[in-house]
């Protein structure tokens, strides 16, 4: 842990964040992008439940002793991801956000990030955020990979998603590949199958910050989050083996329902796996009476971007990727 003192950046001062600063966070990134509603009750879960070997500093700016912003870093264990990146945080609020405050909170997690070691600093911004960008290229950083998000209409789409979950629900039964929720799984081994999966499916997405495993049990608190339900998390298996899961997160306060995680095993890519369960949960969206869903995913994902484009999402605003190289600065 990075020793406590007297932090400041520009005119702000800073102190360090609880779990009920969570709402303040929430609430802030939602002025900031109403069109991306955030929700408290899931980010106070994600601010709960962390890799307990990670390092995790955050940090609440204060203006006249009132949350104003945020500062903060975020990195594996460098045992675990040698390259040292750590992620770096650095917002303010619409009324006083300003190149100069949001550069001076970037400025404060990059010594933070420093001064424990990182080699390399990485944040994220939406495309269409112009203060935003311009703050992150003049302090020195560069675009390194895309985020593409998508929107699905569900009501002008349902036709086309009835049809395509009709063909992918004949195509796993002619493949033997049985299609479940979690919640009609009586397997007690379920939950560690699914972990097993997933870990497999995380270490092929593309990426630019080195992939490090989750273990069993930091992964079970997403089990447990709010928005996800096992009667709402769909599941393929083989026999004994759960190959694949699509979820959506059903935000509990605010927000869009969207894609939370969808993943293979290597053994069934290409056999429509992913496919037939993103069909399920979207058709079960409907039946709950969802009108739109959303998702995301990297730029260089060309086999999930195909799916995605044949069901009918189309495209939103993406977000960029930008790494600093910390040494020597």
């Amino acid at each position: 842990m990075i020793a406590t003192g007297e932090l400041t950046a520009g005119d702000l001062a800073l102190r360090e964040a609880t779990l009920d600063d969570a709402a303040f966070a929430a609430d802030m990134y939602t002025e900031l992008q109403p069109d991306d509603p955030e929700d408290p009750v899931l980010w106070r879960h994600w601010w709960a439940n962390v890799d307990p070997t990670a390092t995790v500093r955050r940090l609440v700016a204060l203006r006249g002793g009132k949350p104003v912003g945020l500062a903060g870093i975020q990195h594996a264990s460098w045992d675990k991801m040698p390259e040292r990146y750590a992620r770096v945080t650095g917002e303010v609020v619409k009324a006083l956000r300003t190149p100069e405050r949001v550069g001076a909170l970037l400025a404060q997690s990059e010594d933070l990030a420093r001064r424990d070691g990182a080699l390399r600093a990485t944040t994220w911004v939406w495309e269409w955020d112009r203060l935003r960008v311009d703050v992150v290229t003049s302090r020195g950083y560069r675009e390194q990979r895309r985020e593409r998000f998508w929107e699905l209409d569900l009501i002008a789409n349902r036709s086309r998603l009835e049809e395509m979950t009709r063909d992918s629900r004949a195509r796993m039964d002619r493949q033997g590949i049985e299609v479940l929720t979690v919640a009609d799984d009586p397997d007690p081994e379920k939950d560690r199958k699914i972990w097993r999966m997933s870990e497999e499916a995380s270490q092929d997405t593309p990426r630019t910050v080195p992939w490090v495993p989750t273990p069993f049990e930091v992964f079970r608190t997403w089990l447990q989050d709010p928005g996800i339900r096992e009667d709402r998390m769909w599941i393929a298996r083989v026999g004994e083996d759960v190959v694949g899961i699509s979820a959506l997160s059903y935000p509990p306060v605010r927000g869009v329902v969207a894609t939370d995680w969808t993943g293979t095993a290597r053994s069934v890519r290409g056999k429509g796996v992913a496919r037939a369960l993103k069909c399920e949960t979207v058709m079960q969206a409907i039946a709950l009476g969802v009108d739109r869903v959303r998702t995301d995913n990297d730029s260089q994902n060309d086999p999930i971007l195909h799916i995605n484009d044949s069901m009918g999402y189309r495209p939103r605003p993406e977000m960029i990727q930008v790494i600093k190289e910390l040494t020597g600065s």
